[in-house]
């Protein structure tokens, strides 16, 4: 069944056309997420409208960074982006501008089921995700399915545990001590700053500071990008080992573009083994760039088989 999957991030869009298990087309492009929730809605059916395959779509699966309330397919709230998400009706979009029925989810746990059961989580039952990108999204998947919670926050929650007291740094959520303060790309450039040898580094200059930029920097010699990746490193460490012990997974997945990053799954798997209790695999995700797009598809695979009313049934 082909789809349109819309993963709406805190810093671009990605459109996928998918059919079971296959992205056919894909359409990524920058949004700013401080604009009104039906603007970016705009922009999206534009972007979308312009996709050799949308007219044969069945569906619109919409990946959205915050918690949902999947039973009623509404945003419940959202973190310091899209902050009127909460009173729109993304469904009635979906009817007005295409004519399709929506399946609305957060992002890491649509990315969660694709890796499953297009990726590094084929053959397990149990595994965490931790996709470090603007912020920390993270999502469970336990005996065989998604865990969602009373309230939608099951899992996804994992970037807003606090992992430091005695430099507590401010959060987006308005708590102190997150692990996306300390680890979030958002969070890096003010990391940077901080350093003492700032105005001497390479970042001094560069027109974007994320795990890249730190990447290059580190691997050229500079000692600012050296501590602020390996302070950020230390922190995904705390806040891997945090979500282990939580949820006792076999495997702990890594997403989003630093997964790729082969020091930093080698520093976690290390740091897992010596402080959590068994052994955990640690992988990359297969898909960081579709793995959203292929979790939507494979959700609402399974949604219209079931019946419209069973989605939580199926995750």
């Amino acid at each position: 069944m082909k789809i349109l999957g819309i993963d709406l991030g805190g810093s671009r869009v990605k459109l996928a056309i998918v059919d079971d298990g296959r992205v056919l087309e894909l359409n990524v492009f920058p949004i700013r997420s401080d604009m009104p929730t039906q603007a970016a809605l705009d922009t999206i059916a534009a972007q979308a409208a312009g996709m050799a395959g949308i007219a044969g779509c069945r569906g619109i699966g919409f990946a959205y960074p915050g918690i949902v309330d999947m039973q009623n397919q509404r945003v419940l709230c959202i973190n310091d982006k899209y902050t009127d998400a909460a009173e729109t009706d993304f469904v009635g979009w979906a009817k007005e501008r295409f004519g399709l029925e929506l399946l609305l989810i957060n992002d890491a746990a649509a990315a969660l089921r694709g890796e499953m059961d297009y990726g590094a989580g084929r053959g397990c039952d149990s595994a965490v995700l931790m996709m470090v990108g603007t912020g920390i999204g993270t999502a469970v998947y336990s005996r065989g399915r998604l865990l969602t919670g009373k309230h939608g926050a099951m899992g996804i929650m994992g970037g807003h545990i606090a992992i430091a007291h005695d430099r507590p740094r401010p959060c987006t959520c308005g708590n102190v001590g997150c692990l996306e303060a300390y680890a979030g790309t958002w969070a890096l450039p003010g990391l940077a700053r901080e350093h003492p040898d700032f105005d001497r580094s390479v970042l001094k200059k560069a027109e974007r500071i994320d795990y890249r930029t730190l990447t290059e920097g580190r691997e050229a010699g500079d000692k600012v990008c050296r501590d602020v990746f390996q302070s950020a490193l230390n922190a995904l460490c705390t806040g891997a080992a945090n979500l282990v012990n939580a949820y006792d997974p076999d495997l702990l997945i890594l997403g989003g573009g630093a997964s790729r990053i082969r020091e930093m799954r080698s520093a976690i798997r290390a740091h897992l083994d010596r402080y959590c209790r068994g052994r955990v695999r640690v992988a990359a995700a297969d898909n960081p760039e579709a793995s959203v797009a292929l979790g939507l598809s494979s959700l609402f695979e399974k949604r219209e088989k079931r019946g419209e009313n069973a989605f939580s049934e199926q995750l």
